[in-house]
């Protein structure tokens, strides 16, 4: 993966887990069931793609091709690594979800305070908003990621209309 994603999905990780946190944002059980909904779709398509890509022409190339960001890799490894990636914060965000569904801290459970703050050397943390904060900021860079991805079989599709 290039060091550009990495670093952009981190400062948008903190950016929507920091806003999430302050606004303390509650979800509503639809929008929770809904995004569950959309991610493992998401997550299928991730596998179909992997699917039909490993057995094509495509992969082939991009197997031959030297990555010219990354000299040590293939462009196909680059491509392995986005999807592993994506892949990974998918199930993270299903994973997240899940639990602040199973947990009632959605809003549809009129958000029943399961743990009390905790303190962490001079600050407060609520863990129920944590977790909330924490699961919009991976719902977000699965997002990203997902147009990431995306970007590239269109890129692959319109080359392969031009031909």
């Amino acid at each position: 993966m290039y060091s550009h994603h990495k670093i952009l999905a981190s400062i948008l990780f903190a950016a929507v887990t920091l806003f999430s946190y302050n606004a303390k944002l509650i979800l509503p059980e639809s929008f929770v069931s809904n995004t569950i909904t959309f991610l493992s779709i998401v997550f299928g398509f991730y596998l179909t793609g992997l699917s039909i890509l490993f057995g094509s022409n495509f992969s082939k190339r991009l197997g031959q091709e030297e990555d010219m960001r990354k000299k040590t890799q293939t462009k196909l490894h680059t491509l392995r690594a986005y999807f592993k990636f994506s892949s990974l914060a998918a199930l993270s965000s299903i994973f997240l979800l899940l639990l602040l569904n199973l947990m009632g801290l959605t809003a549809n459970n009129e958000h029943k305070l399961i743990v009390s703050p905790v303190s962490v050397w001079i600050i407060d943390i609520c863990v129920d908003q944590l977790l909330t904060a924490m699961s919009l900021g991976l719902v977000a860079v699965s997002i990203m990621f997902m147009s990431l991805l995306f970007r590239v079989f269109l890129m692959h599709f319109w080359k392969r209309e031009a031909n």
